[in-house]
């Protein structure tokens, strides 16, 4: 630490300018170089009284002049800091100075010449210096801060009377002057603080260490122990304490990150495309999946073939076709930048906008052509999502409706992926039509296709160069009619077998369900689940007047439509059929129907379940309605119609709790129950292609519709009201004022009480 010298002790000269003698004047000239003070006045001077304060004060203020133009500055971490002592207020105007004032101005006459020797005696113990005239203290740190030289510090020093505040010179002797040399005036000393940095003085140190036992050092550590439980809880703790401070201009704090090793981070950088990052990232340190030709394949490539043999050999390898689609993946990247971030959500609107109109549009993103080389025209019969990667979108190509001018004979599914719009990276073909396909959800590359000639089978689209898994069969699946839907339901958990794949359910045309079991073998194996009769006599739901008058149907069982679970009861799944039924069933429970439900009176195409609520749900079917209705309630709470056409799909917003969305042949509509039940916000016409089916993304922001040319529109939803921030309240109450003017219906309503998720959360229906 530096130091710094705020003043210098001085040594007065003689009193009337005579020639000092030779000691005194080797005395006065010291080897450092000294400030010096003005002559003591002579006795001739007017000797009126001056209190301690007036003497010592001038001295002081110079002193602290000087000290405040002085810093000290310390090394710390590499960096030089200022530690310059806060300043020292002290106040002289104290109790015992206004009292020994008080004193000195009451005595006139002070005879006592015994008590003035008695002062020089005592006042000699604190001067150090050779000459009569020069008074030098050497006082320690405690008594500058409680006053430098003050009435306070002689009072509690010096045993005189407090009349004596001045020093008395030597000179005088007579006593008829006693009372004059008490109104000296005296100049005290400068002082010097030298401020030093010393060394680290350790007071007590407890280090943890490990020793065994009955060795020099496992003794050495029992000692240790005891003297360190007698310091802290034992008698040693009772002892004498004292606390320290010292003022500093900024307090300095030990951050916690010193403690921690520094963590080293580097950026690694890959040149790929905006949506290439995932599978980028995914790869690293992998083998590199882009190497042209392996080893073995180039050795299948003979040299001897000709040219267009060879490129024909090379472009069925399965390393050329991953080199392909990266490509096209990057060229279709560049084209479709905007779509893809749209898609992707990445720029969502913000609620703070200055306008916003909300118009409920949508905004073609992505078209999705069917196959270039096939001439024959196939609708789009079924969509589905993979669960683990919502940029991954199954097709199957094949019969929608039996009006068609020309039926195709071959069908087809397409593996599409958002980072590829223009070509599909994986397809199948089939020699007959592709009705239905569904992704698992528990293992998601695994897809469920269903197709017109009764036959199921399952694929791996991890790699799509590898035959199916397994392909059902006539013994166990003896139907022949098409597969219009694919549920997979999670394992049994009392099954043996931990590594067995979940099972998926199959409805076929005719009514049966079967329930299909992936096995060690290129067989699928298939279970009875249901047979479904048509239903005699008058269901729950809908009133629907009987004809008595028709005493056997053309075909005994009901023609299905399609199928779908419930989002709470794994085991719980929903048969839609063309006499407008909802069949609830269970898998736990064979050849039985827990309950029947009459939604419509004509074929129901439709069901979904509310995000928000496991007991809300939709219906829509071919009498022109969309009905919405309340688990354990048999009428409907809400009906929805617009136009003279049948519905072929209909669902829930995922995003927004009173948004339905509906599809028919020729229009896509937007309600808002929120806003009105009594027609949609927005109709949109996408070509003039007849509708076939719609899919929600996962996300819920984008929205898949097909059509019976093949083609595929995914949809963004633009110019959206904002989602509010208490979905469930806002969709109940939409319900309570649907139902406010029926009663009986409003009674029932308010008796189911919360009908939402726990915590009134969000779960999308399966």
């Amino acid at each position: 630490m530096e130091t710094t010298k705020i003043s210098k002790f001085t040594k007065p000269l003689a009193e009337d300018g005579d020639a000092a003698t030779k000691d005194e004047k080797s005395m006065a000239l010291p080897k450092k170089k000294m400030m010096f003070m003005d002559k003591m006045p002579s006795k001739d001077v007017d000797r009126s009284h001056h209190s301690m304060h007036e003497v010592i004060d001038p001295a002081i203020q110079k002193a602290l002049k000087v000290r405040e133009r002085m810093k000290v500055f310390d090394i710390i971490d590499g960096q030089s800091m200022d530690v310059t002592p806060m300043p020292i207020e002290t106040h002289f105007e104290t109790e015992q100075y206004k009292k020994l004032t008080e004193k000195a101005r009451a005595i006139h006459v002070i005879p006592i010449r015994r008590e003035i020797q008695s002062f020089k005696s005592v006042a000699s113990s604190l001067m150090r210096t050779r000459s009569s005239r020069g008074v030098q203290f050497h006082l320690s740190m405690e008594n500058i801060v409680n006053g430098i030289g003050s009435e306070r510090m002689l009072a509690s020093d010096l045993t005189i009377s407090p009349s004596y505040s001045s020093y008395i010179d030597e000179s005088s002797s007579s006593e008829s002057s006693v009372e004059e040399e008490i109104g000296v005036k005296f100049h005290l000393p400068y002082i010097r603080v030298v401020l030093s940095k010393t060394d680290l003085i350790l007071l007590y140190e407890q280090q943890s260490n490990t020793a065994i036992k009955d060795t020099e050092d496992g003794n050495f550590t029992e000692e240790d122990n005891t003297r360190y439980d007698y310091l802290t809880i034992g008698r040693g703790k009772v002892r004498r304490r004292s606390d320290a401070e010292t003022q500093t201009p900024q307090t300095l704090y030990k951050s916690r990150k010193i403690n921690t090793t520094k963590k080293e981070m580097s950026n690694k950088a890959s040149y790929v495309s905006t949506f290439e990052m995932y599978d980028t990232y995914r790869r690293v340190g992998e083998e590199d999946p882009f190497a042209a030709l392996t080893l073995q394949e180039s050795t299948a490539i003979s040299k001897y073939m000709s040219k267009e043999a060879q490129c024909a050999a090379i472009v069925k390898l399965p390393s050329f076709q991953w080199v392909s689609m990266v490509i096209r993946r990057l060229m279709s990247g560049n084209n479709f930048e905007k779509s893809l971030r749209r898609y992707r959500n990445m720029e969502p609107i913000q609620p703070t906008v200055a306008k916003m109109e909300y118009k409920y549009s949508l905004k073609n993103l992505f078209t999705f052509l069917p196959h270039a080389s096939d001439k024959e025209r196939r609708a789009v019969s079924d969509m589905s999502f993979c669960y683990a990667n919502n940029d991954i979108l199954a097709v199957s190509y094949g019969i929608y409706s039996y009006q068609a001018a020309k039926m195709p004979e071959t069908g087809q599914v397409c593996i599409w992926s958002i980072k590829n719009p223009c070509d599909p990276e994986g397809y199948y073909f089939y020699n007959y039509p592709a009705v239905a396909v569904e992704f698992s959800p528990y293992m998601p590359n695994l897809l469920a296709i269903g197709l017109l000639d009764g036959y199921v089978e399952v694929r791996d689209i991890s790699d799509l160069n590898k035959p199916p898994i397994a392909i059902s069969q006539r013994l166990t699946s003896p139907s022949v009619e098409p597969i219009l839907a694919l549920k997979w339901i999670r394992q049994d958990s009392s099954s043996n077998d931990a590594n067995e794949i979940d099972p998926f359910l199959s409805l076929s045309q005719d009514g049966t369900v079967t329930r299909f079991h992936i096995i060690r073998g290129p067989h699928l194996l298939g279970f009875t689940q249901m047979v479904l009769d048509r239903i005699e006599g008058k269901s729950e739901g809908l009133a629907v007047s009987v004809n008595n008058a028709l005493s056997a149907e053309a075909n005994a069982r009901p023609h299905c439509m399609s199928l779908t679970k419930h989002p709470l009861h794994a085991d719980i799944y929903y048969i839609l059929t063309d006499e407008g039924c909802i069949h609830k069933c269970a898998t736990s429970n064979q050849m039985n129907c827990l309950e029947v439900l009459k939604t419509h009176k004509a074929s129901v195409n439709c069901m979904d379940f509310s995000p928000w609520s496991p007991k809300l749900f939709l219906t829509c079917g071919n009498d022109w309605y969309i009905r919405i209705w309340l688990e354990g309630i048999f009428k409907p709470v809400l009906t929805l119609h617009n136009m003279y056409g049948p519905y072929q799909w209909a669902g829930w917003s995922r995003t927004h709790s009173t948004i339905i969305v509906a599809l028919n042949r020729k229009q896509c509509e937007i309600w808002d129950l929120r806003r009105s039940s009594l027609k949609p916000m927005a109709i949109h016409t996408l070509q003039s292609s007849y509708n076939t089916m719609a899919l929600y993304s996962r996300d819920g922001n984008s929205l898949a519709i097909g059509n019976e040319r093949g083609k595929v529109f995914v949809l963004a939803f633009d110019d959206m009201p904002f989602p509010t921030h208490y979905p469930y309240d806002t969709l109940e109450e939409v319900i309570e004022k649907a139902v406010i003017n029926f009663p009986d219906l409003h009674n029932e309503v308010k008796s189911l009480g919360y009908f939402g998720y726990p915590k009134k959360g969000l779960k999308i229906p399966p």
